[in-house]
């Protein structure tokens, strides 16, 4: 009876993969056009060493995020593309002409970016070369992703999940005291990278959280071909500075 009762997803959970692909691909036949159970039934593939079919599931996933709007959600999955990609062949001393991968690509970086106003203010150009340079994490529930206090060297953008934003408590009390909850869409980290300063708050994920990373190292490598980001940046920074969360410290500082 136990068997009957696991599903593909919690196979997967399990990291059980060869058998969580048939009852993924099942479910996928019979819902074709629900990106969750797609996106489910290629990380199952990928798992399990079907490299080319998990590679092609990605791609037709990332296609429906694409043309829904969903940019950055389509960001995270061509991201696991590639990563998957590398298990398809030897590293190989010829280079892949980069007009190709380029040209495979573009949709993506031509469309809106509703769910994260941070790639609105940039050019296609530049929107490309930040999203180039960018990682993609996944983090547990209860993972701390940034500690108050470390250095600032990379920002994120929540591509599905939710995190929660908490700051050490001024006075004798000590402790620590809840902020706010960031969901998909929303970015952090962006200050301190910008500025050199460290963490001003503690942010973990309240559920499994995915995450696109910027590191300032990386940041570097696309200011060094597009310079205007780094004035496009601090512009934006600078006219969402009442809502970011070293804003809601700072005020809450002022209250105490």
């Amino acid at each position: 009876m136990a068997q009957e009762t696991e599903s593909g997803a919690t196979l997967l959970a399990k990291k059980e993969y060869k058998r969580a692909v048939p009852l993924l691909k099942t479910e996928h036949e019979k819902y074709p056009s629900n990106p969750r159970i797609r996106l489910q039934y290629a990380d199952a593939l990928a798992g399990a060493g079907d490299y080319p079919e998990a590679v092609r599931q990605y791609e037709a996933t990332a296609k429906y995020y694409d043309d829904n709007g969903l940019t950055v959600q389509a960001i995270a999955v061509r991201k696991k593309a590639e990563k998957v990609s590398l298990q398809l062949a030897p590293p190989t001393p010829t280079p892949t002409p980069p007009p190709a991968t380029a040209g495979k690509s573009e949709p993506l970086f031509h469309r809106p970016v509703p769910n994260s106003p941070l790639f609105e203010v940039l050019s296609d150009e530049e929107r490309a070369a930040l999203v180039r340079e960018m990682e993609l994490e996944q983090h547990d529930e209860g993972a701390v992703i940034i500690s108050e206090g470390d250095p600032g060297t990379s920002m994120y953008v929540i591509v599905g999940g939710e995190v929660k934003v908490y700051t050490r408590a001024t006075g004798a009390g000590g402790g620590t005291v809840y902020l706010a909850k960031l969901g998909e869409g929303d970015f952090f980290g962006e200050v301190s990278m910008l500025t050199g300063k460290p963490r001003t708050a503690t942010i973990t994920a309240s559920r499994p959280t995915e995450l696109l990373r910027l590191d300032k190292e990386k940041l570097d490598n696309a200011l060094a071909r597009y310079p205007g980001i780094r004035r496009v940046l601090d512009d934006f920074y600078k006219k969402r500075a009442k809502h970011t969360v070293e804003a809601m410290i700072e005020s809450l500082r002022k209250k105490g």
